[in-house]
């Protein structure tokens, strides 16, 4: 597996052959570091922003608007008051 220069992510690793729903491993990379393996639970997308919040870490520059609007629809927090970039349809 290679993660070098990954700043932050998730891996899937499925069984050979296997259909989406046999995973052989999930894990999150910060850093080029592997710091959390063998998950087997599937809300990955809370458990990275928990552990990014936990670890009180900035989200990468490359992906801040991506994480504040998924902050803001799918976590619902502070929804109202969206980042300048983000241009909502009516």
């Amino acid at each position: 597996m290679v993660i070098g220069q990954t700043t932050i992510g998730i891996y899937i690793i499925l069984k050979d052959g296997a259909d989406t729903e046999e995973l052989e491993d999930v894990g999150f990379i910060l850093e080029d570091v592997e710091v959390l393996c063998n998950l087997q639970s599937h809300p990955w997308f809370i458990m990275l922003f928990g552990m990014i919040y936990g670890l009180n870490l900035n989200y990468p520059e490359e992906l801040k608007c991506t994480f504040k609007v998924f902050e803001k629809i799918l976590m619902e927090l502070d929804p109202v008051k969206f980042p300048p970039k983000v241009k909502m349809s009516q």
